[in-house]
């Protein structure tokens, strides 16, 4: 059985120690629709010790398809990203009181061991990365609401119907 890859923290002491990882992820474990394919994702950087816990410095690569919102079809991307990352060993919990997140605390990860498994935080950074309605191109014109024609190779063959007399009034109000 193949062991998760991991960052060991123990061995770390005044040097900050290079890492590398080449990781692949089931689409079904990720579980966004627009995500069709995505390549092993290679993860590298260095992790230091700071007062109170370590430093992570990480390099994201990774590339895929994604499917468009609009016209649905499918397009490449190639994703690079540099993050920081502060790690902390985590404390017992204090008593169920609700604490307020401020912007800061989304670059703070907290481990229970020091083998710290990397995959969590990969996958994290590819859910925040993943556009939740990806397009394949700004002025992408989308499909025909009738025919499903798309409407970037070409308009389709449908009769435009004449507006509701009644909508008109809101018509002349995005003009303004």
């Amino acid at each position: 059985m193949k062991s998760e890859p991991t960052l060991s923290l123990e061995g770390i002491l005044d040097e900050p120690q290079a890492f590398g990882f080449d990781l692949s992820f089931p689409l079904t474990e990720l579980d966004r629709e627009p995500l069709l394919e995505l390549s092993p994702v290679r993860f590298e950087g260095e992790v230091a010790r700071i007062e109170g816990g370590y430093s992570l410095d990480g390099r994201l690569a990774y590339s895929g398809h994604l499917e468009c919102s609009r016209c649905l079809a499918s397009y490449p991307f190639d994703e690079g990203q540099d993050f920081s990352l502060v790690l902390y060993k985590r404390r017992p919990a204090a008593p169920s009181e609700e604490v307020a997140l401020t912007d800061g605390d989304l670059d703070v990860w907290f481990y229970d061991d020091p083998e710290v498994p990397v995959a969590p935080i990969v996958e994290e950074r590819i859910q925040i990365a993943v556009p939740m309605k990806p397009l394949c191109r700004e002025d992408c014109r989308g499909l025909c609401v009738r025919c499903g024609q798309d409407l970037n190779q070409g308009v389709c063959g449908c009769t435009q119907e004449p507006i509701d007399p009644r909508w008109e009034a809101l018509k002349e109000l995005k003009k303004a």
